[in-house]
């Protein structure tokens, strides 16, 4: 298989509803298609961008659901309505690789690929093009995965860490454990022993390798691929829309770190959060010299540290002995609670939407 550029592919994953930064991202509008950090770009627009400076435009595909078709349309008017891969309900980022993967196959069997989320930070875009680049020539040449990881510094419970084992000669080393969101004893264990990385959930692999791993669970990918040459556009929408619902809830990091030993990790050093969580948010933004992140036009704010601010523009906010504290209005709810504590800003969404309904949610 040849690493010609012409042969990498991207997928990007914007299917998912973002509510563990609701209110401010919402289910018809979740937080891949908003400018969370007042840059006039949404995460989307701002991933595709990343890869649309080293990548055949052409070879790059976005998966969604089909409620944010034209979400996508609409942020992304270059983007060929062909190259959007709707999923007909939300199951999680493996079917929706699957899906992908069916699609690429039936363009280039030699494709490399590389499978990335919609809403990561990355600091130094031209580390990232670089290692990347290398991560194609790799899993162009090898049937194994290659997960880019960020090496664990602070004990974060909030995300996946993955064990190095033993060294390649590229570099990268065999994938010895993985574990989700660990406690914070575990996650503390982890980063002081040194042998751990977050995993950034951006995966390398060859198009073959993919399929096979996948193919198990979501049996109908290489039928979907045959029908693409074969079928009308309408079958073959017909088809996915009668046989995708029956897909299992999964997602493409427990797919691949859990169930298959060919997977290694490629250390990488372009900055990587995640901005999946008001917790993961309030670390990557830049804050006054009392910790606040104030992301609305008016607002003053007396002795209050630690607190991340972020209404709508027309309104007015005074702030007065707050500590650590969530101040967030978006299109009429307003949730004032502690930042760090997730598990409360889950019973709080939810239960607004069983009492007052979609409207909220």
């Amino acid at each position: 298989m040849s690493n010609n550029i012409s042969n990498n592919y991207c997928i990007i994953l914007a299917g998912g509803t973002g509510t563990r930064l609701w209110p401010y991202s919402r289910i018809k509008k979740p937080k891949q298609f908003i400018d969370l950090f007042g840059i006039g770009k949404s995460m989307l627009q701002v991933t595709y961008n990343r890869f649309a400076k080293f990548l055949p435009v052409e070879n790059i595909f976005i998966t969604t659901f089909s409620d944010y078709t034209n979400l996508v349309c609409e942020q992304l008017p270059q983007l060929p309505q062909s190259h959007i891969i709707t999923e007909p309900v939300q199951l999680g980022t493996a079917p929706a690789t699957a899906l992908a993967a069916a699609y690429i196959s039936a363009i280039n069997k030699d494709a490399a690929i590389i499978i990335s989320p919609s809403d990561q930070l990355i600091i130094r875009e031209d580390i990232f093009q670089q290692e990347v680049l290398k991560g194609f020539d790799f899993v162009s040449k090898m049937p194994d995965f290659l997960v880019l990881g960020e090496k664990a510094t602070t004990p974060e419970t909030t995300y996946g860490y993955i064990q190095a084992g033993e060294q390649t000669n590229e570099g990268y080393a065999s994938l010895k454990s993985f574990t989700e969101k660990p406690a914070y004893d575990f996650a503390k264990f982890f980063v002081e022993s040194g042998e751990f990385y977050w995993s950034t959930s951006i995966f390398l692999c060859n198009i073959n390798t993919l399929i096979k791993a996948l193919e198990g669970d979501y049996t109908r990918i290489r039928t979907i691929s045959k029908m693409l040459s074969s079928s009308t556009t309408e079958e073959v929408e017909n088809y996915i829309r009668k046989h995708f619902p029956r897909n299992r809830f999964q997602s493409i990091d427990m797919l691949i770190l859990e169930h298959n030993t060919n997977v290694y990790i490629g250390p990488c050093s372009f900055g990587w959060r995640d901005v999946g969580s008001w917790e993961g948010f309030y670390h990557i933004s830049q804050k006054d010299g009392h910790g606040n992140i104030t992301m609305t036009p008016s607002a003053t704010v007396y002795n209050s540290h630690n607190n991340i601010i972020m209404t709508s523009a027309e309104k007015l906010v005074l702030l007065s002995d707050l500590d650590g504290y969530l101040v967030i209005e978006n299109e009429g709810v307003i949730m004032i609670c502690k930042k760090d504590d997730m598990a409360q800003i889950r019973r709080m969404m939810t239960d607004a939407i069983m009492k007052y309904g979609s409207t909220v949610s």
